[in-house]
């Protein structure tokens, strides 16, 4: 009687990469909720689609927005202060269909590619690295990362401000799948450079994931000659270096300066006018509060779904997430393992090395967007939070591997 259920149940499995991107998407359509209404594909707030017909016609500026809402205003123009990645990857889709385009969909169908990336990516991390995952634990992986943190929140809408992150999740995703999974040295490191200049010019602080990506790539070539790196820094850092002078003469053709991407004449809400009168767009001044705000702060909460209420500043991410309540128990047990010396013969060196990477990037990361004058506004959770959350995932993964072999040992 079983058998026949244990079948079905194992051919689904081999579809997981399918399934769970496409149930994923059913939750961002909100499709699977009670009185489902239809969702605006096309809010009126996605910038990039208007900068991409901007470059279709030869300008730099918008001119077919709704609203003047967070754009830059200089010289009687309206331009965008975000970095112009996505708005580069919208310009085909605008020339081929035009400008009225289902942003939220397109928004939702790279959520869901966020996905299937991520579980790949997991999969490959646990053949290479000897993670010893299972099918099982790249569901629930991949259910997690699609409607456990607040991507799931960003991925439903399809305005300029979610689709940056996003976005830039895709280029992040994508660096380290080529990374993982391409078998040419050369060609793994040209293509995830690639996607690498992409997230950092989506969003400018996926700059420091390059520090997650160097170490990521040394655990995988230990033994690599010295005489090899110059080469292969080269081959990785290329597309940066050329997406860095192409956005330095994109910021001087509009503003009449190399370093200059707009953010002090840009139309902010009148919440942030004090704040950024008194300390400027960027401070340690908000350090304290961003903090408090984005990781600390807990949730509001009604009695109607979905329960928990958006907050004009947001709540902490542990809140929205608390699977990475288990950083404290694992960083204490890494601390645990090196100070006894219980697991040093098992965890590879390797593993080490990417621990180490997922802080590297995730702290300057982190400090960027605690040092902002804003934590986002009017929100579920703290989006901005999201540029950082990867790293923290492959830390726990990687740090399963410690708590194994302390039980195993009977040490703990």
């Amino acid at each position: 009687m079983f058998e026949p259920i244990m079948l079905k149940a194992s051919r689904l499995l081999k579809h997981i990469y399918f399934i769970v991107p496409a149930v994923c998407l059913l939750f961002y359509f909100d499709l699977v909720k009670p009185g489902y209404k239809s969702v605006d594909l096309n809010p009126h707030l996605n910038y990039f689609r208007d900068l991409a017909d901007a470059f279709l016609h030869g300008r730099l500026d918008v001119i077919n927005t709704i609203n003047d809402r967070d754009l830059v205003h200089f010289n009687n123009k309206n331009y965008l202060y975000w970095p112009p990645m996505p708005a580069i990857l919208y310009t085909p889709l605008v020339a081929l269909f035009g400008n009225q385009l289902p942003d939220a969909l397109i928004n939702s169908l790279f959520g869901i590619l966020n996905v299937w990336l991520i579980m790949k990516i997991v999969h490959q991390f646990s053949e290479k690295f000897q993670l010893k995952l299972q099918t099982k634990h790249l569901v629930w992986v991949g259910f997690f990362w699609g409607l456990g943190t607040v991507h799931f929140y960003m991925a439903m809408e399809g305005t300029v401000w979610f689709i940056s992150q996003i976005m830039a999740q895709t280029f992040l995703f994508a660096a380290v799948y080529a990374l993982l999974k391409m078998k040419s040295k050369y060609g793994a490191l040209l293509v995830a450079g690639l996607f690498f200049a992409a997230a950092g010019y989506t969003r400018n602080n996926m700059v420091f994931a390059g520090f997650f990506l160097v170490l990521l790539y040394v655990s995988m070539h230990p033994r690599m000659p010295w005489k090899e790196w110059l080469p292969k820094g080269l081959v990785f850092g290329l597309p940066f270096i050329v997406f860095s002078i192409l956005n330095a003469w994109y910021n001087y053709a509009r503003f009449g300066d190399y370093f200059e991407n707009g953010i002090q004449y840009h139309l902010m809400n009148p919440y942030f006018d004090a704040n950024f009168k008194q300390h400027g767009y960027f401070s340690t001044a908000y350090l304290a509060h961003n903090f408090y705000v984005e990781v600390l702060h807990w949730p509001s909460f009604k009695f109607q779904f979905p329960f928990i209420l958006k907050e004009e500043e947001g709540f902490g991410f542990m809140w929205g997430s608390p699977l990475f309540l288990l950083l404290l128990p694992a960083i204490f047990l890494q601390i645990r393992s090196y100070k006894n010396n219980y697991a040093s013969q098992a965890i590879m060196h390797s593993h080490r090395l990417i621990r180490i990477g997922c802080w590297a990037a995730a702290l300057p990361i982190a400090f960027v967007i605690f040092c902002i004058m804003g934590t986002g506004w009017y929100q579920f959770c703290a989006r901005y939070t999201l540029d950082f959350q990867f790293f923290l995932l492959v830390y726990l993964l990687f740090s399963w591997q410690v708590l194994s072999v302390i039980r195993s040992n009977r040490h703990f």
